[in-house]
């Protein structure tokens, strides 16, 4: 696959709960690398994971899982979607099928607190590969939901 660096500008702050609720997911093994985007309070390093940061943002990651090198790779191609658990499309991928006519929407887990635990953009045609993977990754009694953006991304499309 042909990668071309590209930062979309969509990475929004996170609230310290849905930013919480990604650590444990990293310290217990459930996922590789956590990311603070630019402009997003950091939470402390958790002990044995290792930080990078580049000017999208500020990664913590487990360094038996993957490494410095392939975390900022993968970032500077947009493609934090490969270690984030967002699924196989990455914002610019989305970005290209909106281009050709199609209408971009969300797709977020959520706690059944209702708190928002991660969030991809989707359309039409990668929506059912991105459901499929959001349901076989969230979390036990989470929710996944399409098209109802947390608050955070609502604010973000309201100041555009």
């Amino acid at each position: 696959m042909l990668m071309i660096p590209l930062d979309t500008g969509l990475n929004r702050p996170e609230a310290f709960t849905t930013l919480w609720l990604q650590q444990l997911r990293l310290i217990s093994g459930k996922r590789d690398v956590q990311m603070f985007p630019a402009g997003t309070p950091e939470l402390m390093l958790p002990n044995g994971m290792r930080r990078v940061e580049n000017a999208r943002g500020v990664f913590h990651y487990n360094p038996r899982r993957i490494n410095e090198d392939n975390v900022l790779t993968l970032s500077h191609y947009g493609r934090e979607n490969e270690f984030l658990e967002l699924g196989p499309y990455s914002k610019s991928d989305v970005l290209r099928h909106h281009q050709c006519g199609e209408v971009v929407t969300t797709i977020t887990e959520y706690t059944p607190a209702g708190i928002e635990v991660r969030t991809a953009i989707g359309t039409a045609s990668t929506l059912p590969k991105q459901i499929e993977y959001f349901e076989k990754t969230k979390e036990a009694g989470n929710k996944v939901v399409v098209g109802v953006p947390p608050e955070r991304v609502k604010e973000q499309s309201n100041d555009n």
